[in-house]
C-alpha cells in the first residue's frame, strides 16, 4: 500500500515557461543530471571496515598525529574523500582515547547517499560524526541538492545551518527553499525546515516558520498540491488536500474545498490494508448549498462510499461496494471520483462467498439508488443466497453437469408494491462434442422457480397471486466450426471463417402473475428483470431478459459467423462478425402483445475490428432493424496511436429514437435520435508539453455536448497544468428546450523530484477528465 505525494505549502508558483531541445525522455534527462553511485553498496557497519589512505606526502608522529598532503585519497567502504590536506589527531589514553580527522583547503566527499563539496571538515573517528563548513551537497540516485553554511553529519540525520534545498538539477534555480535550520532525516526520508522562505528564480514568494518536505519514497503527512479554478456552477474554488500517514497500512486524505457560490465542502478518503482485507472509505459533505439555482428541499449535500475486498480463511471472499448520495442531482452538481453525471443510479452491494473446486455459495444484498424521477423505485434484495455446483466428465467423460440455485427476498419502499420470496433451481446437462472440424454442444436445462408473494399494504395496492410456480425446460444445440485458408484476396494473410449456428427451444409460460403490473411501467419486468441490449454476442444468449422473473419462450435459430485475417507473424489484423435470430414462433412472456416479439427475425448485428497498421486502429458496430427497415444503432471509432500516449481518436455514435425508447414510456421517453460526433486528441510534445483536447458534438441538437482542453508543462522539478471545460449540464426548473452549460477553468501546480523518479507527463489523468472520458475500445493488439 504505497502512495507518494509532493508536499508544499505554497500554491503561488510563477510559470515562466521555458524549454530546451530534448535529446531523450524527460525522465532520462532528469536522471542524467543526478549523480549515481558506482559499484555495490557495502553491507553491515561501515565503521568496522578498514581505511585506505593515499597521499603524496605523509608525516607520522605516533601516536599523537598523522598529516597527509597532496592529492589525499581516503576510502572506507562506500565512503570516499579527496582533499589536499588531511590530519589525524589523537588525544587521551586507553579507553578514553579520542581520534579526530581534519580535512582542510577544500574537500570532495562521496558515498552511496550524498555527494558533498566543502571548505573544511572535522570527523570524529570514534563514531564517524562529522562537522562541515561551507557545504555544497547533492543526493545520489535521486533529485535534491543545496548549500549550507554549516553541516552536522550524523548516523541518522543531517543538520544544516543557513541552508538551501531544491529538487531542480544543477544550473536550474526555478525554485529553492532557504531555511535558517534544516534537519534531513535519513531513515525516515523527510526534511524539517525552520524559518523557511520559498523562492521562485531567487524572488521570495512566501515565508513559513516550519515546513516539511519528503526526500525519499516514504509517505509523509502534510499538505499536498492544491487546486484552484473557476466554474459557472461553483464560482471560484480552491481545494487544499491534507495527507495523513496514520500507519504503514492506513492513511487518509482530507480535502477542504471552498466554492464561492456554494460554500465549504469537506471531502475525505481513507485507505486501509489489514488482515481482514483492503478497502477505501470516502465521504463528501457540504453543510448548506448556497447556490441560488438549486431548489432542493435539503440544502445539506453529501456522499458516502465504501469499497472493500478481502480473502480470509483460505476459501472465503468478502466484497462490499456501497455508494449513496443525499439527492438525485448530486453527481450532476458536483465532480466526484465515485460517480458521474451520466450515471443513472448508485450501487449498494454486499457479498460474502465460500469457494471449493466443485461448488461455491454466497450470501449477498443488493440495492439501487435511482436518480430518475419515478414514483416507484426499484426493489432491494436481501438476503440472496446462491449455490453453484459443477461436475465435469460424467458418463465416461461425455457430459458436464451444472446446478445453479438461488433464494431471494424482494422488498420495495412503495406500499403499492408486493413483497416476495423467490426460490429458484436450475440444473443443466451439457454434452460437448469436438474434433478438428468443429464443436457441437447439446445442452438441456430446467428453470424451476417458486414465488411466495405478499400484497402491498397501500390502500390501492393491486391483488396478486400469493403462490406462483413456474417450470420451464430448455434445449439448446450449439454448433461452431473453423475453416482456415491461406488463399485469400490479400497476399501473405491467413483467413479463417467461423460459422456459428444455434437452436434454442423453450416453451411458453404466462408470467403476468409474477410481481405487479406497475413494474412494467416504472421498473421494467418482474422484481429484477430488464430487457437486454442486443449486440452480436448477445444473439447467442439463452434469455432476452436479465434476471429470472421473465423468461421468454423461444423457438429460434441464431445464424452467425466471424471471419478473421492473420498476418505472417500470426497477429490478428481484421475480424468481422455478423448474426441474426430467426424466430419460428413469437417470443412471449405473457398475453400482452407489447411484451412479445411478433417479428420473424431480430435485428442484424454486425461488429468489426481492423488493425490497419501498428499506428492505426478502427472499430465499428451496426444494427439494422428488419421490422422498422432502418438503422437502430451504429458506432464507429478510428484511432491513430503512433507511440506511447500520443493519440487522435475520431468517433461517431448513433441510436434511433425507437431503440432508445424501447424500454421507456411517458415522460421518460427520449423523443429523438442520438447522433454524436467526437474527437479526442492527446500529444506529448518534446517531453515537456502535454496537450489533451476533446470535443463532442450532438448533430441532432446541433450543439456541443462537451469541450475540454488541458495543457501541462513539465520540467524535472516542477510542472503546471491548466484545463478549460464546457459541457452540458442541467438545473432545477430547466425548460424543455433549454440547454444549460457549465464553464470551468482549473489550474494545478506540482513540485517534482521530491519523493519519486516518476516524470510522466500527466496525459493519462487529463484523458480521464470530463463527462465523456477517453475509452480505448480496441481488441486487436
Amino acid at each position: 500500500m504505497k502512495k507518494n505525494y509532493y508536499t508544499m505549502l505554497s500554491f503561488s508558483i510563477l510559470t515562466a515557461l521555458y524549454g530546451a531541445p530534448s535529446w531523450a525522455s524527460l525522465q532520462q534527462q532528469c536522471l542524467a543530471g543526478v549523480p549515481q553511485f558506482q559499484g555495490e553498496v557495502v553491507q553491515g557497519d561501515p565503521n568496522e571496515l578498514p581505511v585506505y589512505i593515499e597521499a603524496d606526502r605523509v608525516e607520522l608522529n605516533q601516536p599523537v598525529n598523522a598529516r597527509y598532503e597532496g592529492d589525499v585519497d581516503i576510502q572506507q567502504g562506500n565512503r570516499h574523500l579527496k582533499t589536499q590536506v588531511a590530519e589525524v589527531i589523537q588525544t587521551g589514553e586507553g579507553q578514553n582515547v579520542q581520534r579526530f580527522a581534519y580535512a582542510k583547503n577544500g574537500f570532495d566527499y562521496k558515498d552511496n547517499l550524498i555527494n558533498l563539496l566543502g571548505d573544511s571538515a572535522k570527523v570524529n573517528l570514534n563514531n564517524k560524526d562529522a562537522d562541515v563548513e561551507g557545504a555544497d551537497y547533492q543526493f545520489v540516485g535521486r533529485q535534491g541538492r543545496g548549500k549550507a553554511q554549516q553541516v552536522e553529519l550524523r548516523n541518522d540525520y543531517r543538520l544544516l545551518k543557513n541552508a538551501t534545498f531544491t529538487s531542480c538539477l544543477p544550473d536550474d534555480n526555478s525554485w529553492t527553499i532557504e531555511a535558517s535550520e534544516m534537519r534531513q532525516h535519513i531513515q525516515e526520508e523527510y526534511a524539517e525546515m525552520w524559518h523557511a522562505r520559498f523562492k521562485i528564480h531567487g524572488v521570495p514568494i512566501f515565508y513559513t516558520p516550519y515546513l516539511q518536505l519528503p526526500i525519499g519514497d516514504r509517505r509523509r503527512s502534510g499538505l499536498l498540491i492544491p487546486s484552484v479554478g473557476t466554474s459557472s456552477r461553483d464560482g471560484y474554488w480552491y481545494a487544499q488536500p491534507i495527507y495523513w500517514n496514520i500507519a504503514p497500512n492506513f492513511d487518509m486524505t482530507v480535502t477542504p474545498k471552498y466554492m464561492s457560490k456554494r460554500g465549504w465542502q469537506f471531502n475525505g478518503e481513507a485507505r486501509y490494508l489489514t488482515q481482514l482485507g483492503e478497502g477505501l472509505i470516502a465521504g463528501e459533505y457540504l453543510g448548506r448549498d448556497r447556490l441560488d439555482d438549486y431548489q432542493g428541499d435539503n440544502r445539506s449535500r453529501h456522499l458516502f462510499h465504501w469499497r472493500h475486498s478481502s480473502s480470509f480463511l483460505q476459501n472465503w471472499r468478502l466484497n462490499v461496494d456501497y455508494t449513496r448520495v443525499s439527492d438525485k442531482r448530486y453527481f450532476s452538481d458536483f465532480d466526484s471520483a465515485y460517480g458521474r453525471s451520466t450515471d443513472g443510479y448508485a450501487d449498494q452491494n454486499f457479498r460474502i462467498a465460500y469457494y471449493q473446486p466443485n461448488y461455491n455459495f454466497s450470501l449477498s444484498a443488493k440495492q439501487f439508488q435511482v436518480f430518475d424521477d419515478v414514483d416507484i423505485g426499484p426493489y432491494r434484495v436481501f438476503p440472496q443466497l446462491d449455490f453453484n455446483y459443477y461436475r465435469d466428465g460424467l458418463a465416461n467423460g461425455l457430459m458436464d453437469f451444472r446446478l445453479f440455485s438461488q433464494i431471494s427476498r424482494f422488498e420495495n419502499d412503495s406500499a403499492l408494491m408486493p413483497k416476495a420470496w423467490r426460490y429458484h433451481i436450475e440444473p443443466s446437462l451439457n454434452i460437448p462434442l469436438a474434433n478438428r472440424y468443429g464443436s457441437l454442444n447439446i445442452e438441456t436445462k430446467l428453470y424451476a422457480t417458486h414465488y411466495n408473494q405478499t400484497k402491498g399494504k397501500g390502500q390501492n395496492a393491486e391483488e396478486i397471486e400469493r403462490s406462483v410456480t413456474r417450470v420451464l425446460p430448455q434445449v439448446k444445440v450449439d454448433f461452431q466450426t473453423l475453416l482456415a485458408s491461406k488463399e485469400t484476396l490479400f497476399d501473405g494473410y491467413t483467413q479463417t471463417i467461423e460459422p456459428h449456428i444455434q437452436y434454442l427451444y423453450r416453451p411458453y409460460k404466462d408470467q403476468s402473475n409474477i410481481g405487479s403490473k406497475l413494474n412494467s411501467q416504472y421498473l421494467g419486468f418482474g422484481y429484477d428483470s430488464a430487457l437486454l441490449q442486443q449486440d452480436y454476442f448477445s444473439l447467442f444468449r439463452d434469455r432476452r431478459y436479465s434476471g429470472l422473473d421473465r423468461i421468454a419462450s423461444a423457438n429460434q435459430f441464431t445464424l452467425g459467423g466471424t471471419t478473421r485475417f492473420y498476418d505472417q507473424e500470426g497477429n490478428e489484423r481484421f475480424n468481422l462478425s455478423l448474426g441474426q435470430i430467426y424466430y419460428l414462433n413469437d417470443s412471449r412472456i405473457d398475453n400482452n402483445p407489447s411484451n412479445s416479439s411478433d417479428r420473424s427475425t431480430s435485428s442484424w448485428s454486425l461488429e468489426s475490428n481492423w488493425r490497419i497498421s501498428p499506428k492505426w486502429n478502427w472499430r465499428g458496430s451496426y444494427q439494422y432493424d428488419t421490422s422498422l427497415h432502418q438503422t437502430s444503432l451504429a458506432n464507429t471509432v478510428l484511432e491513430y496511436n503512433p507511440s506511447g500516449n500520443n493519440l487522435i481518436q475520431l468517433s461517431y455514435r448513433y441510436a434511433s429514437q425507437e431503440y432508445i425508447d424501447q424500454n421507456l414510456t411517458g415522460a421518460n421517453a427520449y423523443n429523438q435520435d442520438i447522433k454524436q460526433l467526437g474527437l479526442v486528441a492527446a500529444w506529448e510534445i518534446a517531453d515537456r508539453w502535454a496537450v489533451v483536447g476533446h470535443y463532442y458534438q450532438d448533430l441532432a441538437l446541433k450543439k456541443p455536448v462537451e469541450q475540454y482542453l488541458g495543457v501541462k508543462y513539465n520540467t524535472c522539478c516542477w510542472s503546471v497544468g491548466v484545463g478549460a471545460r464546457r459541457y452540458v449540464t442541467s438545473k432545477d426548473g430547466q425548460k424543455a428546450n433549454e440547454v444549460v452549460y457549465d464553464n470551468s477553468f482549473s489550474i494545478n501546480f506540482e513540485l517534482r523530484g521530491l519523493g519519486t523518479t516518476d516524470h510522466r507527463s500527466g496525459i493519462e489523468k487529463m484523458l480521464k477528465a470530463g463527462k465523456l472520458p477517453y475509452i480505448q475500445s480496441f481488441s486487436l493488439y
